[in-house]
């Protein structure tokens, strides 16, 4: 029985590791597929970020609209505020600044207003004075920031830009009285 298995074994010695070379390809494109893999995350994140800004940034600008038409300074004040909320934050895993990428004059012209959601946005210094009393929307656009890539450079490069855009505005004001409390002792209005 052993010469049986000793001739069956024989037939094994002109094997050359055939498997190490599939192994060692496998590997590397493990290698490959995980680096891609946190490149992307670590470009999502940056993006997360950046879009967290640019609604802040947005939210800010557009609670300045809502000062009274009177101030002759409310889209100034509202540049200000989205410019100041976007200062604020980081990105890049909270180790870069936006005025490290782009000066705060630069950082305003990123600062625009339209009277509706879907109108034509301008810059704070070429609105009209009509179109400054009636602005009620606001979009900022966070600069463009240069992310790098580490693992996926043959795929991906050196580096990405990467920016984000957001909107926020006034509200129209309501055609329809609502009483919330009708059967209460609560007088809702006149009407």
């Amino acid at each position: 029985m052993k010469r049986e298995r000793i001739a069956d074994l024989s037939h094994r010695k002109n094997e050359r590791g055939g498997v190490l070379a599939y192994t060692v390809l496998s590997a590397l494109f493990l290698f490959f597929a995980v680096g891609l893999g946190a490149d992307l995350s670590h470009l999502y994140l940056v993006k997360n970020e950046l879009q967290n800004t640019a609604d802040a940034a947005a939210l800010a600008g557009a609670s300045a609209l809502a000062l009274p038409l009177t101030n002759p300074n409310r889209i100034g004040t509202a540049v200000d505020r989205a410019v100041n909320v976007m200062n604020m934050n980081k990105f890049n895993l909270n180790s870069k600044n936006y005025v490290d990428t782009m000066t705060l004059e630069a950082q305003r012209q990123l600062v625009e207003f339209a009277t509706n959601l879907d109108g034509a946005y301008k810059k704070e210094g070429t609105l009209s004075a009509s179109e400054r009393d009636n602005a009620r929307f606001v979009k900022v656009t966070t600069p463009d920031v240069p992310v790098n890539i580490i693992f996926s450079i043959p795929i991906l490069g050196l580096q990405r830009n990467i920016d984000a855009v957001a909107t926020a505005g006034l509200s129209v004001a309501g055609n329809v009285n609502f009483c919330p409390a009708p059967l209460a002792v609560l007088e809702c209005g006149a009407d």
